[in-house]
């Protein structure tokens, strides 16, 4: 194995813990030496912005982990599938006027990984 990689649902988002801790844990697991942490995981989603609202500062968990060479993957795009419901007409004219709610959830997700 050449590395692993570390997935949370709000751990970086409410700051449970930063980028800069988990790699001092991963360090004081491998006794100092040079660890395998090479990826983080987090949620990322219309509902869960706050990654992305920090990363316009230049703050945050995604900024942190490229700095230390980490790769980040986003997940939960649709919010354990919570989104589509959520989405009302209102919102979903302000994504795009004239798209259904359900239409709008599913297209933003499917574009933001673009």
């Amino acid at each position: 194995m050449a590395g692993y990689g570390i997935a949370m649902w709000a751990g970086l988002e409410e700051e449970a813990f930063t980028v800069g801790e988990l790699l001092a844990l991963a360090a004081g697991a491998a006794s100092g030496q040079h660890n395998h942490l090479v990826a983080v995981q987090l949620a990322v989603s219309l509902v869960m912005m706050t990654p992305i609202t920090q990363v316009v500062d230049g703050r945050g968990p995604l900024p942190a982990a490229a700095n230390a060479g980490l790769r980040v993957m986003a997940s939960a795009p649709l919010h354990g599938g919570e989104l589509p419901g959520m989405v009302d007409q209102e919102l979903a004219d302000l994504i795009q006027p004239g798209l259904p709610p359900h239409r709008r959830a599913s297209w933003r997700s499917r574009h933001a990984q673009e």
